[in-house]
Parts: C-alpha cells; sequence; structure tokens
C-alpha cells in the first residue's frame, strides 16, 4: 500500500463527502428514531404536567364554588346572599395574597350579578347562559390569565336559578408549564447532539473490524492469495463475515492453485504431440521419400492428433462436470449390457497384447444411472486395465448385484498401485509411475473423469490394489433399478 493510498483511506473515513459512510448512517438514523421518540416523551410529560396542573386547578375550584354556593340562599324570587363571611375572606378581596375571583349570577331571562368578590373590581367573570353542566376553561379577567369554573345553581323543583362562578389565577402555572416548555426545548437538541456523537462513537468503535477485514481485502491479490482475514475475539456477525471471506479466499486460492496446475499440465500434454506432429512434417518435407514411409508419418500424425483430440474432449468433459453444465439423466440402464458393448470395444486392443478380456455376471442386471456417463466410466475403467494389466495376463470385467447397488468391478493382472498413491489416483494428470507412463500412452485424465461422473449420479468408487493382491480392481457401487421397472436404456 502506497502512501497516497492511505491519504485516501484516511480522506474517505473523516471526510466522506457525498458518500456517506455506514458509521453516519447508523449514528443518523439512531438520531432520527430517538428524536422521534424523545419529542413523543417530551411532549406526553409535558401534557403530562399540563393536566395535573389544571387537574389541581379544577379541584381547588370545586371546593371554592362548594363553599360560596353554600354561602348562597336560593328563594323564589332570586338568589340572595346569606353568609358574608365567605365573600370577605382575604384572598376575595386583595389580589396579593392568594386571590380568588367569585361571582354569582341569576339565571333570568335578562342575567343579573348577585354579587362578586370584591378583588374583582370593576372586571367581570365570563359568563354562558343557560348552561346546565359544570364547566371548566381558561379566559382572562382584565388583562391576567384564569382558570375558571362555571356550576349551575338549582332551587327546590330542581329548576336553574343562577350559577356560580369560580375563577383562580393561571399566571404562575402558565410560568411553570413555561419553563418546562423551555427545558424540554433546550434539553431535546442537546440530548440529540451528544447522542449523535455517542452514536458515531460507538458505531465507529463496532466498524473497526470491518475497516481491518475491508484493508486486507484491499490488500490481496495474486501473489498473496494465502493472506486471511483476522477473526475478531467475539463469535457474532463480523466473526462469521471474516471467516466466511477467509473459507471464500481458500476456495479461490485453491482454485487459482488448480487453475495453474491444470494450465501447466494442459500445455505439456498438448505441447507433445503436437510438437511430434510439427517435427514429423518438417522432416517429411526436406526431401522426397518413399510412398511407404509417408503413409507410415502421416498415419503417426493421425494418431497423435487424435490422442489430442481424446485430451481435448476430456478436458471440456472435466470443464463442464465442474460448472456443472453436465445435468445427468438417471433411469434404469442395463449395466450387463452395457458392460458387453465396452468389452467388444477393447477385443482387437487386448489380442494385440495376448490378454485375456473376460466378462462375468448376470444379464439384464439393472441398475439407476445416466446410461451415457455409464458408459465412459467402464470405458476409462477398461481401457486402463487394458493398458496397464501385465503381458499375457488378464482383464475382467464383473457386473454383480447386491442387494440395493450393483457392483461394476473391473480387475487387471499386473503392477499393483502403492498405497500413499491411491489417494492422488484420480488428481487430473496424475500419472503414478513417470518411466512407466512414458511407455504407456496416456494423459492422466481418465479416472478424474470416472470420479467426476460418479459424483455426479451418486455412485461411490473404490479401488483394492496392494501388496498382497495380483493387480488392481476398480469397483463402482451403482444404485440399483426398482424391481418393477424394466425400462433399461
Amino acid at each position: 500500500m502506497t502512501k497516497n493510498d492511505g491519504h485516501e483511506r484516511l480522506k474517505r473515513r473523516f471526510f466522506p463527502g457525498k458518500e456517506h459512510t455506514l458509521r453516519h448512517r447508523i449514528a443518523g438514523l439512531s438520531l432520527l428514531v430517538t428524536a422521534v421518540m424523545l419529542t413523543g416523551i417530551f411532549s406526553l410529560v409535558y401534557l403530562f404536567v399540563q393536566h395535573a396542573v389544571f387537574r389541581h386547578l379544577d379541584s381547588e375550584l370545586r371546593q371554592e364554588a362548594s363553599e360560596f354556593a353554600e354561602s348562597l340562599r336560593i328563594m323564589p324570587e332570586g338568589i340572595a346572599v346569606q353568609d358574608e363571611r365567605e365573600w370577605m375572606e382575604r384572598s376575595h378581596i386583595t389580589l396579593d395574597f392568594d386571590p380568588k375571583f367569585a361571582q354569582a349570577v341569576t339565571a333570568n331571562p335578562a342575567p343579573e350579578i348577585v354579587r362578586k368578590t370584591f378583588n374583582l373590581y370593576s372586571d367581570t367573570l365570563a359568563y354562558t347562559p343557560g348552561l346546565i353542566a359544570v364547566r371548566y376553561f381558561s379566559t382572562t379577567v382584565g388583562t391576567d390569565p384564569v382558570r375558571q369554573m362555571q356550576s349551575p345553581l338549582f332551587d327546590n323543583a330542581n329548576r336553574l336559578a343562577g350559577h356560580i362562578l369560580v375563577a383562580v389565577p393561571l399566571r404562575e402555572a402558565l410560568l411553570l408549564l413555561g419553563d418546562l416548555h423551555m427545558v424540554l426545548l433546550v434539553t431535546l437538541p442537546l440530548a440529540l447532539l451528544v447522542l449523535f456523537f455517542a452514536t458515531r462513537f460507538i458505531a465507529e468503535k463496532s466498524i473497526e473490524p470491518i475497516e481491518r477485514i475491508i484493508d486486507t481485502a484491499e490488500n490481496i491479490t495474486r501473489s498473496n492469495l494465502d493472506k486471511r482475514m483476522l477473526l475478531p475475539e467475539r463469535r457474532d456477525e463480523l466473526f462469521r463475515l471474516a471467516r466466511t471471506i477467509n473459507d471464500l479466499l481458500d476456495r479461490l486460492g485453491g482454485a487459482y492453485e488448480r487453475e495453474k496446475q491444470f494450465n501447466a499440465d494442459a500445455s505439456h500434454e498438448l505441447k507433445t504431440p503436437l510438437a511430434s506432429v510439427i517435427g514429423t512434417l518438417e522432416v517429411l518435407i526436406r526431401k522426397p521419400r518413399e510412398q511407404r514411409h509417408y503413409e507410415e508419418r502421416i498415419g503417426f500424425c493421425i494418431e497423435e492428433l487424435r490422442r489430442m483430440n481424446r485430451i481435448v474432449e476430456q478436458l471440456l468433459l472435466l470443464a463442464r462436470l465442474d460448472g456443472r453444465a453436465e445435468k445427468p439423466e438417471r433411469k434404469p440402464v442395463d449395466a450387463s449390457r452395457l458392460a458387453a458393448i465396452v468389452i467388444d470395444r477393447f477385443r482387437s486392443q487386448a489380442e494385440s497384447r495376448n490378454l485375456t478380456l473376460s466378462f462375468r455376471g448376470k444379464e439384464n442386471t439393472t441398475c439407476l444411472a445416466d446410461g451415457a456417463m455409464l458408459e465412459i466410466m467402464l470405458e476409462n475403467l477398461i481401457g486402463n486395465a487394458v493398458k496397464y494389466a501385465s503381458e499375457k495376463g488378464s482383464v475382467t470385467v464383473t457386473i454383480d448385484p447386491a442387494g440395493r447397488v450393483v457392483r461394476c468391478i473391473v480387475s487387471n493382472t499386473g503392477e499393483t498401485i502403492p498405497e500413499e498413491n491411491l489417494e492422488r489416483l484420480f488428481d487430473r494428470f496424475y500419472r503414478i509411475d513417470a518411466s512407466r507412463s512414458s511407455r504407456i500412452e496416456g494423459s492422466g485424465l481418465g479416472l478424474s473423469v470416472v470420479k467426476k461422473l460418479a459424483d455426479a449420479q451418486d455412485i461411490v468408487i473404490r479401488v483394492n490394489s496392494g501388496k498382497d493382491r495380483d493387480g488392481t480392481s476398480f469397483i463402482l457401487e451403482v444404485p440399483a433399478a426398482p424391481n418393477d421397472d424394466r425400462q433399461t436404456a
């Protein structure tokens, strides 16, 4: 990483510009949600306090109204004050000591004020004629805000005789609510500001492992595919992310190594027959030769080109299997008939090496497989058995039904495979003995194709070879077809 790259990363981290980083989005969303929640909570607090204040004032008004109503006498001809003491209390005649205002009004068509407290002076309380229910409301006396109650008065015949109006000052209550409102307005933005920076700090600390993952990923190239993410201590989502990326890098590294090996081996396998063909043709054109010599050399070139064609076909088949483009069509297949067909293709080659090529098994032994794929597998296995069998030896193909599987066994006599080579036997281009392989034609792809085709069809493949055996046996365990299904491919 260059110095400019480091500066650019720091610039993106602390000065994102138009790009909103994850930590800013987390802080912003948290701020928005919290702002909505705090606004709702503060509004509820304000409304609750307001309701509590007015409820207290309304309770005080009910008590005062009850006391004033008791000081009045309701008569058929009107309303009269029978107890002056209530009206003469200090709070009812002055404004400097917890003032309370009261006013008695008749319910005549032309309402008249029977009595009002002295501290009202020339002012009167707001009045609504004909009201038969208790009413609480906020209004003003002169220029001063008050909380007022209007309560109906009924005579003995339950007829509306008048109203008693009682009011108390609202100034102190409004000052209290105003102070609370101001506190909430100031506290909200301050709380949100603190929360934003706190959330951003926490988000930044939480995202530090992601930053490290990004830095590591940016520095991984083909030359250091073995580099891995540092796993966090806590086994949380970030731990899973880092582990998943490491697993992905493992797969990419393996695929890259396989690609390099594949390219190297494929180029070598194709280069040898190409060089042989080119060399042979160059020799042929140097000077005129007999027709027989031309025929021999051209026949050799054709065989080399056919070998190249087989290599290319198997490479393409492996590529399709790797990409899962080749889907098996599994259906009942007569394994005995298929094995007999493949055996006939190798009889002339076996006879040329004085080999005994034989078949053992019952007819109409049906298994569940893709017929074309199973034919390729048997062809590769029998072909290998014929090539690597000892001179004047034997190759035996056995089809053995064994319960839920059908065993297809290809055995030969001759040299065995060392135990340490069995694990790599199905690797691409792997050949056991280089000196022996140079004498026997082959590309090292046949068993790789067999293994891929077996895995695609849920076929188990095993190898028996070792010091106590004469030769090698390849065993395919193919799922048996249902007994009542006689359709064969």
